[in-house]
Formats: C-alpha cells, sequence, structure tokens
C-alpha cells in the first residue's frame, strides 16, 4: 500500500506494550495451551490469546490493561517513490528496510527505558 501510493513509513516502536496484560495459563513451548494455539492458527491464521488484566475497582483480576508507562519512541521515515505495481521482491526489500530499522530503534532507546537486557524478536 505504501509503495503504490509513495507514502513514506516512519518506524516506531512502544516500551512496556507487553507488560499491558499477563498471560492467563501457563503458556511454555510445548503445553496444551500452546499446541492449542498453533493448531488454531494452522487453520484460521491468528492465534487466539488468553490474558487478563486489572478490574475497574480492584487490581488483582480483569479486562482493563495494567498501569504501566508506555514510551513511543519514533525513527527517521523511510521515503518511497510511488510504484503503482511493486514487484514481490520490491515488497520484501522494503519491509526487509523497515524491519531494520525497527530493531535499530529498539536497539537505540532500550537502555534508556530500562529493557537493557533484551532483544526484539520477529515472528513470521
Amino acid at each position: 500500500m505504501a509503495l503504490k501510493n509513495g507514502a513514506h513509513l516512519v518506524p516506531s516502536y512502544t516500551f512496556g506494550e507487553n507488560e499491558l496484560f499477563r498471560q492467563a495459563f501457563d503458556n511454555k513451548p510445548g503445553s496444551r495451551l500452546r499446541r492449542f494455539q498453533r493448531f488454531f492458527q494452522s487453520r484460521v491464521g491468528y492465534a487466539p490469546i488468553c490474558v487478563t488484566g486489572r478490574g475497574f475497582f480492584q487490581y488483582s483480576f480483569g479486562i482493563v490493561p495494567h498501569r504501566v508507562p508506555l514510551i513511543t519512541v519514533v525513527g527517521k521515515p523511510i521515503h518511497l517513490t510511488k510504484t503503482p505495481s511493486p514487484s514481490q521482491e520490491d515488497i520484501d526489500k522494503l519491509h526487509d528496510r523497515y524491519m531494520v530499522a525497527l530493531k535499530d530503534l529498539f536497539d537505540e532507546h532500550k537502555t534508556k527505558y530500562g529493557y537493557g537486557e533484551q532483544t526484539i524478536e520477529f515472528i513470521e
């Protein structure tokens, strides 16, 4: 879509999003829940999640996100020229550029916001 319209892509990452909700059940690799999620994903295209947040009037259980700071960092735009019919190779190259820019953005800011030991992992 960005290539077809010549829209610039701006990589951005929000630190803290993974702490908004917690896994409701044990979801380690090999668990029954994980196997079910993978099976469901292979049939439908996405994996269902089981998460909990906090309640409206109490903080132990509910569907409202936990109160955690969210910090969004924005990278330099990736400038594109309008390509009415981009090839799959054009799309793949742009995707690779975006993913590299996103990883660089994460690595540049992770220590500043308390995620120094973590790495970003992309799942295909």
